[in-house]
């Protein structure tokens, strides 16, 4: 018997490892990351890195009159 779990939606508020990302990754999770604190760059390398470049796309946006973009 195969159990399935749907994938979740979190949000992040810091850059995390390499194995917390790769777990959420692997679990097919949507990760949002709001903050200063992260560059969308950055999380773009490391998914690449981590080999998910061609399950995931990193985009960024950013509210007009806001300071925090929100990486996705």
């Amino acid at each position: 018997m195969a159990l399935f779990f749907p994938a979740m939606k979190r949000i992040l508020v810091r850059p995390v490892s390499d194995n917390e990302l790769r777990a959420q990754l692997e679990a097919r999770d949507t990760i949002l990351f709001v903050g200063e604190q992260v560059s969308w760059q950055d999380i773009e390398r490391q998914v690449e890195r981590l080999g998910f470049g061609e399950l995931y796309i990193v985009s960024a946006t950013q509210a007009r009159g806001t300071g925090a973009p929100r990486i996705s």
